[in-house]
């Protein structure tokens, strides 16, 4: 029987070294990947920085898909608190957090547009037959339209040469 000697490793070490140098691999092969996305992720925030979005405006829709609403509204309240401590003309001047007085059909209308703009699903959180259903419906169906329409023609049929 061979004795091990100072070049020969046990097979418990041949299999640690084979995991770490797959793991090596499958790092720099991820790290590749995560790169281009980087990059991509760069190219589109300048994109819509040149059409005057900020980060902070994305940052904002991410918020408002993670959030429920009264969390959103205490988020804006104490903002508001905090620039009426600073004397701040937007402490004054922001009534938006007063009790929303839009109808129900049309609040419906809206948010059926804003999930259809996005693609969303298309549950209707209202009651099959209801107005609010029905306008909901609508507004999904808009939004739809709005996103599959190209914009980008329109708007560069309208740029002066």
């Amino acid at each position: 029987m061979a004795t091990l000697g100072h070049n020969t490793k046990t097979d418990q070490e041949l299999y640690e070294e084979q995991k770490f140098l797959e793991g090596f691999k499958n790092i720099k092969s991820l790290e590749s990947d995560m790169a281009g996305k980087k990059g991509d992720i760069g190219a589109e925030y300048k994109r819509l920085k040149d059409l005057g979005w900020s980060k902070k405006d994305i940052e904002f829709a991410k918020s408002l898909e993670d959030k429920d609403s009264g969390q959103i509204i205490a988020d804006f309240e104490r903002k508001i608190r905090i620039a009426k401590m600073f004397g701040h003309r937007a402490g004054r001047q922001l009534e938006m957090l007063d009790e929303d007085r839009t109808p129900q059909v049309d609040r419906a209308y809206d948010e059926g547009f804003a999930v259809g703009r996005r693609r969303g699903d298309a549950s209707n959180p209202y009651h099959a037959g209801s107005q609010e259903a029905q306008s909901w419906q609508k507004g999904f169906n808009d939004g739809n339209e709005l996103s599959n329409k190209d914009l980008a023609a329109a708007v560069n049929d309208q740029q002066p040469d």
